[in-house]
């Protein structure tokens, strides 16, 4: 090769080189994508083991509250009827002792 045609060739690539890299810098920036995580298990599916003992305790609780309330109501029942028993005969305030 004559040396005109290496410095035509050389200046051809780096002509070449420098639009190259003014179109890169001049590009818009690329969008940055959003991270994704994918998640893999092997295997079968863990079940919680007290999945059955804390369904039935559930239940047992509904039950002791259900009881619970239950109680609260018969004595407030009976605290009524004592106000009521109190009161039937007693003497009325302000003076009336009508029936």
């Amino acid at each position: 090769m004559k040396a005109t045609q290496m410095k035509s060739m050389i200046t051809k690539v780096m002509t070449a080189g420098l639009v190259a890299g003014a179109f890169l810098f001049a590009g818009p920036k690329k969008a940055e994508a959003a991270q994704v995580n994918i998640g893999v298990q092997i295997g079968r599916p863990v079940v919680y083991p007290d999945y059955y003992a804390q369904r039935r305790a559930y239940y047992d609780r509904l039950r002791w509250e259900e009881a619970r309330r239950a109680e609260i109501a018969r004595r407030e029942a009976w605290r009524h009827e004592q106000w009521v028993r109190a009161h039937r005969y007693a003497p009325r305030p302000y003076g009336y002792y009508g029936r």
